[in-house]
């Protein structure tokens, strides 16, 4: 009679619980549930609830992963906000606030050393701010080249990016790029080939993927580029136009969701080639939301959904580790 220790050579271990991480294949008995167990990989991505901000706001920005996140700046009704919060997996705490309020800005880093820059001040219009946070306070650092709004971001707070946006006054969407060297910024020779805002991205200083937004009169975007440290080249389009998109992930692991008209939980992602549907959508359609991690693992934080959200959601992408209880049916 075949058995599994004849086939693997080792018998099937029991313990008291589930191990960690997983390998997928893995076998076991939790002899506290009294069930054996494999480790295999989700085919799906699925949205689950986390921890609401305590802030709720739209037209913000984020940095960090899923369970190391930054929240900051944006609009609440009706006014710009300098708060600032911080994520740990499971709840948010605020820290200390931004040095100026402001909505529309874009961000880029980590939970303890991001960047947050660009923006709109209502009734004066577009800045040029830039303010650098060290886990425990924001400084004012130097400013954009460009005055603009509702662009995005991408990297580190020592080696940042930052393409697209508006610069109202004048109303005009703008492609252009600068690269922040962690003292100051660069305008880059070569914008975006698609001029707009409301967009999102992801990636590092020298490999990022721009997608969504949008241009006049006011239709969203599918438009998706990639950049390679000095240029932007247009590559294949996401499946449903968005603007007000939150994304997550590299160049080549993407993930976009959210967004609108009308508010939309919609997930893709990318490959580095093409974006695919993901079946299961955000719970809490919105847009103008924020969003960091990877492709396997992301996090959905804030946004509007007609009036200022803090709902907090968390993905976990095909392809990552899950425990599956081993039955006879």
């Amino acid at each position: 009679m075949t058995t599994y220790k004849g086939i693997n050579g080792f018998a099937v271990q029991s313990v008291a619980s589930d191990p960690s991480p997983l390998d997928e294949g893995q076998v076991w008995y939790n002899n506290a549930t009294y069930a054996f167990k494999l480790a295999g990989v989700t085919t799906v991505g699925t949205w689950a609830a986390g921890g609401n901000l305590n802030t709720a706001r739209f037209y913000f920005t984020g940095a960090g992963n899923q369970t190391a996140t930054l929240a900051f700046g944006g609009r609440t009704a009706p006014a710009e906000t300098a708060a600032s919060e911080s994520y740990n997996g499971t709840s948010w705490t605020n820290t200390p606030s931004m040095n100026t309020a402001r909505a529309y800005l874009a961000g880029c880093g980590t939970q303890t050393a991001a960047l947050g820059f660009g923006g709109y001040i209502f009734p004066g219009g577009s800045r040029t701010h830039t303010e650098s946070w060290n886990g425990s306070s924001w400084t004012i650092v130097n400013p954009t080249n460009t005055a603009r709004y509702a662009g995005a971001g991408s990297g580190l707070s020592t080696a940042g990016l930052y393409f697209g946006g508006d610069t109202n006054p004048p109303a005009v969407r703008t492609g252009a790029t600068e690269l922040w060297n962690g003292t100051s910024w660069t305008s880059n020779p070569t914008g975006l080939n698609s001029a707009r805002k409301y967009l999102a991205g992801c990636g590092i200083q020298t490999a990022t993927l721009a997608f969504g937004g949008v241009q006049p009169p006011a239709s969203p975007l599918n438009a998706t580029e990639s950049w390679n440290g000095s240029i932007w080249t247009s590559v294949n389009s996401l499946n449903t136009a968005r603007k007000g998109v939150a994304g997550a992930g590299t160049q080549t692991l993407a993930l976009a969701f959210g967004g609108g008209p009308p508010f939309t939980g919609a997930t893709e992602l990318w490959n580095g080639t093409s974006w695919t549907s993901n079946p299961n959508s955000m719970a809490t359609a919105r847009g103008y939301l924020a969003g960091a991690g990877t492709q396997t693992s992301a996090i959905a934080f804030g946004g509007s959904t007609g009036s200022a959200s803090s709902a907090t959601e968390e993905f976990t992408g095909p392809g990552s580790p899950v425990t599956r209880t081993i039955t006879t049916s």
